[in-house]
């Protein structure tokens, strides 16, 4: 979807065939630069989309709005060449890049000093070239997706909500010790879909056999991975689905991950199932079982009204143990980090709906989404071992504390939310319990939060 943001409108006939005539021009213009003599057989495919949102987000503490680029689906710039050598036979290239202004991926609290990146506004989603044969399949080489990647968001229903966090990534948990304080743990680390992300990778692909697709890829950093998709169009069903595995060496993980969903034709209701299992050098270390997370979506698909299909959903999300075995860093209002403990248990609980809602003539989607994540971490608190020390970056383990965000019993009243107050389980006053939330109504391309506020102002982990 390539929308224009703001366009003076002309006034008369006159003036719209003048434009379209000044576009015509422009773009055989191009097509002659593009497909000179010689090169008949070559063919240049040019396509974009924008997805602008409002964010309004609150984590417990602060709650503020920003414009953002929706990283569900980002605003972007593709082309893709290609060139036939022989019937059957073709060779080209895909560049793509997205311009985010900032990424829905990236917000955070301002408050947060523990974060050192600035925010991404533009980034390339991918450079490579390709060989493709109809009968022997396509290899291709560069800045890609490996053959896992994007596997645990098959989606048929919602275009715009799947397995992936794409608002939440990049808030820090905080603890209510001092008036409040930062950590360096995000949302992001502790919820993670398996997702491979793009890289340089050589992939193989083969072709279309009876709704299966095999993929294999070899990565710089010595990592491959295979993955089997699966998709099948019948008079009462749709389907799609995949599983995959990935061995990552220079990372010390390995990895398995599918996802399935299926929509009846009839009703327009559907199901969308995915989950991975992770298993890393760090889990192996402190005795904890691998990293591993499931996610559910259902709801109905189905065009009632004229213009478009609407789709009405729900979902909920279980992430645990990722990011265990790590150093956890606070910012004890010094505007530095300083160790505060090892990761040792960790758990996201999301939930959430929306309503989708498509305009076929204009190529538009509106969308509204409401999400609340709840956290529970345990780590052993450390030591600070001073710099001199052989040992300095080690975290000394001396007891047990636990921090709990979000997830507790609540009930809703208009735009309230009332939670329980935390309890005391550890000899110091260290907070157990309490309550994030996060609601939000998108609608024209645009998500708005509209948090809840705890009733409570006790102290609490964030």
């Amino acid at each position: 979807m390539l929308l224009p943001i703001a366009a003076p409108a002309p006034t008369r006939a006159s003036e719209i065939a003048e434009c379209c005539a000044d576009l015509d021009e422009k773009a055989a213009e191009l097509e002659s630069m593009v497909l000179r003599k010689g090169v008949s057989n070559a063919s240049l495919q040019i396509y974009g989309q924008v997805n602008r949102a409002i964010l309004f987000w609150n984590d417990g503490f602060d709650s503020r709005s920003r414009v953002v680029d929706n990283t569900t689906s980002s605003s972007r710039l593709g082309f893709i060449g290609q060139s036939k050598i022989r019937a059957g036979l073709a060779a080209g290239y895909r560049i793509e890049l997205e311009f985010l202004f900032p990424a829905s991926s990236e917000i955070f609290n301002p408050a947060d000093v523990t974060h050192a990146q600035p925010l991404t506004n533009t980034a390339v989603r991918q450079v490579y070239g390709f060989v493709s044969d109809e009968r022997v399949g396509s290899l291709s080489l560069g800045y890609q997706w490996s053959a896992t990647g994007n596997l645990t968001i098959i989606n048929l229903g919602s275009q715009m909500n799947d397995a992936a966090l794409h608002y939440n990534n990049g808030f820090s948990l905080g603890l209510s010790l001092f008036g409040g304080i930062f950590s360096d743990l995000k949302w992001g680390q502790i919820a993670h879909s398996v997702d491979t992300l793009r890289g340089s990778y050589l992939r193989y692909d083969t072709p279309l056999l009876h709704g299966f697709v095999l993929s294999a890829s070899a990565g710089e950093k010595d990592s491959w991975d295979v993955a089997l998709r699966y998709q099948a169009d019948g008079r009462a069903f749709r389907f799609a689905g995949g599983v995959g595995y990935r061995d990552d060496r220079d990372n010390l993980l390995r990895e398995v991950k599918g996802a399935a969903s299926l929509l009846h034709n009839g009703t327009g209701l559907y199901v969308s199932l995915a989950g991975g299992l992770r298993d890393d050098a760090l889990s192996s270390i402190i005795g904890q079982p691998p990293s591993y997370f499931y996610y559910g979506q259902a709801g109905v698909s189905k065009n009632w009204l004229s213009f478009g299909n609407t789709t009405v959903y729900a979902d909920f999300g279980v992430y645990r143990n990722f990011n265990v075995g790590e150093l956890l860093r606070v910012d004890p209002h010094t505007g530095q980090l300083a160790i505060w403990g090892t990761l040792a248990e960790t758990e996201v609980v999301r939930w959430g709906y929306g309503v989708e809602q498509a305009v076929d003539e204009a190529g538009l989607l509106l969308y509204a989404q409401a999400h609340h994540y709840g956290a529970r971490v345990s780590a052993f608190p450390a030591i600070l071992i001073p710099v001199s020390s052989p040992i300095s970056a080690a975290a000394i383990p001396i007891t047990w504390w636990r921090c709990r965000c979000g997830h507790g019993p609540a009930t809703w009243s208009g735009r309230e939310f009332v939670s329980e107050r935390m309890r005391k389980v550890t000899r110091a006053p260290v907070p157990d319990r309490s309550t994030s939330t996060q609601l939000t109504w998108v609608s024209a391309n645009s998500r708005v939060s509209a948090p809840a506020r705890p009733a409570a102002a006790a102290p609490r982990c964030w």
